[in-house]
């Protein structure tokens, strides 16, 4: 084989070579964004689920008479004012 003909042939084969790496890249780049979008919906969902399981979780304690947070940190804002008051008195009496 002639060296025109090698060197005729390696520039075949780099260009090929190119070409490939170029169209790996692309499926790669496309891939990367699949996973991406892929993983934003798994992420929705599972908030989706995590709400749906909070208000029936919720519900569940409504319906046998635990507190909710709220609840609960009003009544201890009311103990704490009647502690105040309880000492105010114990003060006032001495």
């Amino acid at each position: 084989m002639t060296r025109t003909k090698r060197n005729t042939q390696a520039r075949r084969i780099d260009t090929l070579r190119k070409a490939a790496m170029s169209k790996v890249a692309a499926l790669r780049a496309g891939a990367i964004e699949g996973a991406g979008i892929a993983r934003a919906k798994a992420a929705a969902t599972l908030t989706q689920l995590d709400k749906a399981f909070q208000q029936r979780v919720a519900k569940a304690a409504a319906r046998i008479g635990v507190p909710t947070a709220k609840e609960v940190r009003a009544l201890a804002r009311q103990v704490a004012e009647l502690e105040a008051r309880v000492a105010k008195l114990r003060r006032a009496r001495a």
